[in-house]
């Protein structure tokens, strides 16, 4: 199978025990983790899923998340401590994008910190929730379309969305021709070189159906480069979950050792205990528009 990034050869890095579907559940708090088979380009080393020539697209329009709704003041500590990372690099004289805004917790953070704030959000459920209850403006259309008509914009922000994106390649194409100059792009992704993945292998718990493209440093500077922008910096992405969560997550990847943590969810003080995460394969990354353009 020929890589969709550089059209070079690439090999089976994980084979699926599972059977393709035709029907991926692209939810975020999907607890559907069956693993897809993997490949892997033997020229730039990208990983990528057999549903990497799948659109995803119309799926994510009728995404209601019922579960992330209810997962929200966690979901606002852990925007928050992202927030606090990135904070240096906004201001009041700034336009921002946030591609895949979903519920708009991050949107309502930014907003006051910045001269305008825009949030990019396919599923329109996640888009309704994020106008009425943060008051933000969130358009509901694809990149390709809202880059066609779209302004350029000081900050470029994309949480957790690089990997499931159709075309990521298309996508930081798009992005670095509407950054201003001396624009950021500001993204979190998995390093699939860091050494959880490396140890877990096709076992890692960030390989899922919906995500589609699994990165390393050194291929995403390299398409960073391409598309006129550079990688200038790279902070570890902490994150703050529950024991609630965190068990479920556990009792996927170990099922025969579920009915122990089943057990001690019994105890409902257990279940409100709060937890940092930080296995050292979450990265935030820091993009610069190359000064050579315009």
């Amino acid at each position: 199978m020929l890589s969709p990034c550089c059209k070079k050869d690439s090999f089976v890095w994980y084979k699926s025990k599972s059977k393709s579907s035709n029907n991926v559940d692209v939810t975020c708090t999907t607890d559907n983790h069956d693993k897809p088979t993997l490949f892997k380009c033997k020229s730039c080393k990208l990983i990528f899923s057999e549903y990497y020539n799948s659109c995803f697209e119309n799926s994510y329009t009728d995404v209601v998340d019922e579960k992330y709704i209810k997962q929200i003041p966690i979901k606002k500590i852990n925007f928050e401590l992202f927030f606090s990372k990135i904070k240096s690099y906004l201001s009041k004289d700034h336009d921002v994008l946030e591609i895949g805004s979903y519920y708009g917790i991050l949107g309502s953070i930014i907003k006051s910190q910045v001269k305008s704030y825009i949030g990019l959000e396919l599923s329109r459920h996640a888009a309704n929730h994020a106008r009425k209850n943060y008051n933000l403006n969130i358009v509901n259309e694809t990149i390709n379309k809202f880059f066609d008509r779209a302004a350029l914009f000081d900050i470029i922000i994309m949480n957790d969305v690089i990997e499931h994106l159709d075309d990521p390649f298309k996508t930081l194409e798009l992005i670095g021709k509407h950054l201003k100059p001396n624009g950021i792009l500001i993204f979190t992704t998995c390093d699939m070189d860091a050494v959880v993945p490396k140890i877990m292998g096709g076992r890692y718990h960030w390989i899922m159906p919906m995500h589609k493209f699994y990165f390393s440093n050194t291929n995403l500077r390299y398409f960073l480069r391409i598309n006129n922008m550079d990688l200038f910096k790279i902070k570890y992405d902490t994150k703050l979950t529950n024991i609630e969560y965190f068990f479920s997550k556990l009792s996927i990847l170990f099922p025969n050792f579920k009915f122990i943590f089943q057990f001690f969810l019994k105890f409902n003080f257990l279940k409100k205990i709060k937890i940092k995460i930080n296995l050292l394969d979450l990265n935030i990354y820091f993009a610069k528009k190359s000064k050579s353009l315009k």
